[in-house]
Order: C-alpha cells, then structure tokens, then sequence
C-alpha cells in the first residue's frame, strides 16, 4: 500500500478556454474539478497503475469534507485529520496555444492539536499499513518549521521507505531527516538554493548535493528535458520523449507516483526512474492532475532512456 501524506490538499479547478483575453469574459469548453496537491495527484496515479493506496493530511470546512467525499469515490482511501479552517481552492486556466495561468491560494493554517492528530493517526494506524510512503505538498502555517522532517522521522522509525516533494525551507527539513527519496523540480531545486543558473548543470550539481545532505536517492526533474537522479550508487540522466503537451500540472506529482510504486515493488533504480519519467510525461498529454492514459504510460515507457553517466561510489552520502 502506498501511503500519501497530503500536509494542504485542495480543490482543484482546471478551465480550458479558447484564449486568455483581457477584460473579456472567458467561458470553459471544459471545466474539471478533482481533489488536488501534490500527494493526492501522486496517489491518483500510483491508483491508476494498480497500486492499493491510502491518503491523509489536513482538510477542513465544507471543501475538506468535499475533499474527502471526493477521494473516497475514486477509491483512494482517505483519511483525514479534520481541521476548523477550510480548505483552499487552486485553479489552472489553459488554453489551445498550451499557455497556462495558475492561482494557488495560500494554506490554511493547522492548530497544535491538529499537528498533533495527524502525528498520532500515522503512528497508530497508517504507517503499520503501508510498504511506502510519499509525502509531499507544501505545509500549513502553524505545523512548525519542522513539521517536515518530524513526518519523515515518523516514517523511518516505523521502518517504512518514504519520498518527499517539497521546496523552500521544508525541503531542506525533510533532507535533513535522511529520507529515502527526494524529488523536485530544477526551479525548487533553484528556489532552496541547492544549484544557480551558471551552473553548467544545475540539475546534476542539485541531486548531487541532495544526497550530501540526506537524501537516498534525489531526483531533479526538468520538464520536457528529463531529469536527473543521484545516489551513492551513482549518477543517470532520465531522457523522455518529445510529446505535444496538453498541460504540465501535475507532471512531477505523476513522476513521484511512478517511481515510488516501482521501487515498493522492489524494482531496480534504473526501472524505478523510467517509471516515474513515463508517468510524468504521460500526465502531460492529459488535463486535471493526475489523469493519465494507462496506454499513454505504457507507450511512452518504451521511449524513455535511463543513461548511468557516473560510476557508484561518485557521489557522497551524509546517510550513516
């Protein structure tokens, strides 16, 4: 069972329009609305390819029971800390030239004893259950600084592997509790100041320092260019291939899926990579996040390559 930690899930609304105009009234030719936030779009996926999956986190108010409602209906096993703020709302607006407009309303706040429950309900209940776990998504005020690295502690006490998407400062807590997995994209990577523009490689130079400072494996992903993954056991860049992309939101999520089920079915690395790079990319030729074609994966898997461009033993690891 792959356990998803979702600190501030949302209601996601995706429009698709003929063209952003200003001061004009735009009307959707489609409109989606889905559960949303990193964990809950990477569980979506890891659904999709067969993995039993369970949710949690915070959601509050009318749209966190929504939430709820909403991710039991696709069978995605929520279990939810109930909070006394409401949820947020994000919305994506797309149109046929492939331009996008995002609007993330910012989290709502957590209370100690909602910290405090999550906490609980993970320990007693949800991390016995799970062979992995993936926490990612930004966090509520009020978790605390560390809130990351206490969830990804959590998981390492319970003996459960766990990969962590996040950025800015609650990155750099998750990295510093040794976490199996991280993976973000170059502009997070760019954003913890992990690696700089004039860096001739600045996704190589991040996934490398990820490991220096905690990380198991790191991945750095870069859109339509691939990734790049690290370990003591050596360097790969993750090459995809082109595709007419509907939207990308959602694209990394999908690629955290991808990988976190092929490595609870004990898959090798290079495996392990392909899977979340077919994933994500696949997520892209689809709208709302998530919600990908299995025969899109499956073809698209056959096209990704997986290159070890550093011997083991290149990269240095800070895990004892």
């Amino acid at each position: 069972m792959i356990l998803c930690i979702a600190p501030s899930p949302a209601i996601d609304r995706t429009a698709r329009v003929e063209h952003f105009a200003e001061g004009t009234v735009l009307r959707p030719l489609e409109l989606i609305v889905l559960p949303g936030g990193k964990a809950i779009t990477a569980a979506r996926v890891a659904h999709a390819l067969g993995a039993i999956v369970a949710t949690t986190g915070y959601a509050g108010g009318h749209g966190g029971r929504w939430i709820v409602e909403a991710l039991a209906g696709e069978g995605l096993n929520p279990r939810f800390v109930e909070t006394a703020l409401e949820a947020r709302t994000t919305s994506v607006l797309l149109d046929r030239r492939g331009r996008s407009l995002l609007l993330y309303e910012p989290t709502s706040p957590v209370s100690p004893a909602e910290v405090e429950a999550l906490e609980v309900l993970l320990q007693s209940e949800l991390l016995p259950a799970a062979d992995f776990v993936v926490l990612a998504g930004s966090f509520p005020t009020g978790s605390g600084p560390d809130a990351p690295g206490v969830l990804v502690r959590l998981a390492r006490s319970a003996g459960r592997p766990c990969l962590v998407d996040t950025s800015g400062p609650a990155l750099l807590s998750a990295a510093a509790a040794q976490p199996d997995v991280i993976k973000i994209s170059l502009e997070e990577a760019l954003g913890a100041e992990l690696a700089s523009r004039s860096d001739g490689r600045p996704a190589e130079v991040a996934a490398v320092r990820l490991v220096e400072i905690g990380a198991g494996l790191a991945v750095v992903t870069d859109g339509p260019r691939g990734a790049v993954a690290c370990a003591a056991s050596g360097l790969w860049r993750i090459s995809v291939p082109p595709v007419a992309a509907s939207s990308a939101v959602g694209s990394g999520d999908a690629f955290s899926a991808g990988l976190a089920v092929a490595l609870a079915e004990g898959r090798a690395v290079e495996e392990a990579l392909a899977a979340g790079a077919a994933a994500g990319t696949a997520n892209a030729l689809s709208i709302g996040g998530g919600r990908l074609a299995i025969a899109t994966y499956q073809e698209v898997l056959g096209k990704v390559t997986v290159e070890r461009i550093r011997p083991p033993g290149s990269a240095r690891s800070s895990r004892p």
